[in-house]
């Protein structure tokens, strides 16, 4: 199976590389969206697997070996370590292994396309895990960052109110399948051709 064979060092650069790619992309994503409560709390992360997504189906692509999605989600979370969010590191280990398990049997489009959707759906314990279960932590984390009050109230309202929370999920998950539609789109049409592949 040609995703168990060994890693060279072109696949580590190259997971490196684009790991490095997806988070920038995703923290400055986050940045920008700051700019207003309801796009950041609401929107961000949708907006986020969406951009995310072709990039994902490049990496994984490219590099055609297993492991890929566990090593991209640990590095993610050890961002998150370091920004003071422990919690995060654990949580997101167990979402590079349920991405693993999808595509355990072979890398096709299909499987990517479920393993960036699921992924997609469950990166939103960034913004849920805090209010549930860590709250002491976000909050200290929070205002050591500079978070005003309004924002931190904010972020409470919309990620304790059913409703907002399932719009939340459902709009995520559907950004993130659209950008696997992308992603498989670019790798069928472009990458291909132009040899990136």
């Amino acid at each position: 199976m040609e995703n168990a064979k060994k890693w060279s060092v072109k696949d580590v650069i190259t997971l490196v590389l684009m790991t490095v790619l997806l988070i920038v992309i995703q923290l400055g994503i986050n940045m920008i969206c700051m700019v207003n409560d309801f796009v950041s709390m609401v929107l961000s992360v949708g907006i986020t697997m969406l951009v995310c997504g072709p990039v994902y189906f490049l990496m994984v692509n490219r590099i055609r070996k297993r492991f890929v999605s566990l090593v991209y989600m640990t590095l993610l979370g050890l961002v998150f370590l370091i920004m003071g969010n422990w919690f995060l590191l654990p949580w997101f280990i167990v979402v590079g292994i349920l991405a693993e398990i999808i595509l355990w049997k072979g890398i096709t489009l299909n499987r990517l396309t479920v393993s960036w959707t699921v992924s997609s759906l469950l990166y939103n314990g960034v913004n849920l895990l805090p209010v549930w279960f860590f709250w002491d932590t976000y909050y200290s984390f929070a205002v050591a960052s500079g978070m005003e009050q309004s924002y931190i109230d904010a972020y409470v309202q919309y990620y304790t109110a059913p409703g907002w929370v399932v719009f939340i999920l459902i709009f995520t998950m559907f950004c993130g399948f659209l950008g696997s539609l992308v992603g498989r789109k670019l790798i069928q049409k472009h990458f291909k051709k132009a040899g990136v592949l």
